[in-house]
C-alpha cells in the first residue's frame, strides 16, 4: 500500500471510531452522566456525521488500494 492509501485508511478508521464513540456519548450510552456530551443531540449528528465520514474514508483507501493492486497485475487470478 502506498503512503497515501494508509494515511486514508489510518485517517478513517479514527474518524469512524472518534465518530462512534461521540454518537453514543451522545445518545446517552457511553461515557460519565456529568459530562457535556451526554444525552446531546449535537453530538449525534457531529457523531455520526464524522463516523459516516470515516466510513466513506476507509471505503475509499480499499478501492484505491485494490485499483493500484490490480495495476501492479498482483490481483489474484480465478481459475476456473
Amino acid at each position: 500500500m502506498k503512503a497515501r492509501t494508509t494515511l486514508l485508511l489510518i485517517l478513517g478508521i479514527l474518524l469512524l471510531l472518534s465518530g462512534s464513540i461521540f454518537t453514543l456519548q451522545g445518545l446517552g450510552i457511553l461515557g460519565p452522566t456529568d459530562g457535556f456530551m451526554y444525552n446531546s443531540q449535537t453530538w449525534v449528528f457531529q457523531g455520526s456525521v464524522a463516523a459516516v465520514i470515516g466510513a466513506v474514508l476507509v471505503v475509499l483507501a480499499l478501492v484505491l488500494a485494490m485499483t493500484a493492486r490490480e495495476k501492479s497485475g498482483q490481483a489474484p487470478q480465478i481459475k476456473p
